[in-house]
């Protein structure tokens, strides 16, 4: 992690003020240092989050098509770094940030810049969009966000995205949260290919009645500092964190075609069992679930219990008793 000197008494006020906000938007921060603090840690959780998010939309084939980043709700930077991070800065020519918080944009174009010092990095001005303002250059990134928009500020936004080329929303892992990242996906569905999660692009089978008490999540893999180093170790205990669960929820669009998947997605953690697996599979067929038995086929068994992977290739259901009887991780 980065050397500063933790001041405790920062993070706690802002843990407060983060399940304080509830669905308004709030501005979090009130000096840099408050930023240097969040950025270090409570972003650097959402960068674990985004490095796993980004990993899952590339095995689904989606790459960034244009040359231009849009950091909207930006806080620290923490998605934009990401990106630039994993795709590599070579990728990319400009980066533009928004936030309502002018310090925590001031923060994030400081930070980018002095990392990726071959990017031009700017400023959005308020407002972010007009209607007419085209972004057919830009890959749009949302981070954390959607949770705080209340339904008309989720519509404009939509608005907004549809202008862009390429977007990737990454958000937290609750029912929530879920729900909002599937209201943008059924308003942006007509205007983009959906690259990843879902493997089917036509409406989503969370919004059926009968799945209603399901949501499309996902976990990262938090890195081994996160369990060998001290200091991560008391911010688990004092933030009454747990560092070993990363739920979060995802979603990646592109205007240009993408090859379509036959793949299923596995959804959340399957449910191990002594003898058998449970699990939610969600595909051009719908959302399911299915019951694996280890005799079956053991192979698939370890696979599904070591998490190697989210998309599979079933070969063989029995759609009666929703019992797998085989199938393998892409």
């Amino acid at each position: 992690m980065q050397e500063i000197d933790i001041n405790w008494d920062i993070l706690e006020r802002l843990r407060n003020r983060f399940l304080e906000t509830g669905t308004q938007a709030g501005v979090y921060w009130q000096s840099e240092e408050d930023l240097v603090h969040y950025h270090t840690t409570f972003a650097a959780r959402i960068g674990w989050k985004w490095d796993n998010a980004l990993e899952l939309a590339a095995q689904a084939g989606f790459q960034p098509q244009v040359r231009k980043i849009f950091d909207w709700g930006c806080g620290s930077g923490i998605a934009a770094l990401r990106l630039i991070a994993y795709y590599g800065a070579d990728a990319f020519d400009e980066v533009q940030l928004w936030d309502h918080s002018t310090l925590a944009c001031r923060f994030a174009q400081k930070t980018i810049a002095a990392t990726y010092p071959s990017l031009k990095v700017e400023i959005a001005p308020a407002p972010v969009l007009s209607d007419s303002e085209s972004r057919s250059d830009t890959l749009f990134l949302v981070s954390h966000a959607l949770n705080e928009l209340g339904y008309e500020a989720q519509q404009q936004l939509s608005n907004q995205i549809r202008k862009a080329a390429q977007v990737i929303f990454v958000e937290p892992g609750d029912h929530t949260s879920s729900r909002k990242v599937i209201a943008q996906r059924e308003a942006l569905r007509g205007d983009f290919q959906i690259a990843a999660p879902c493997t089917q692009c036509e409406t989503c089978p969370m919004l059926a009645e009968e799945n209603q008490r399901h949501w499309c999540h996902f976990f990262g893999k938090p890195p081994i500092e996160a369990f060998t180093e001290g200091f991560w170790a008391r911010f688990a205990q004092t933030m009454e964190i747990d560092l070993r669960s990363l739920p979060y929820s995802f979603l990646a669009l592109s205007k240009k075609q993408i090859q379509s998947s036959t793949a299923s997605r596995l959804i959340g953690r399957p449910r191990q069992f002594k003898g058998y697996t449970r699990l939610l599979s969600c595909d051009s067929a719908g959302l399911r679930e299915l019951e694996l038995q280890k005799r079956d086929d053991k192979q698939l068994w370890k696979s599904l219990k070591k998490e190697q992977s989210t998309l599979y290739r079933w070969t063989e259901i029995d759609a009666s008793s929703g019992r797998l009887k085989s199938g393998e991780a892409q």
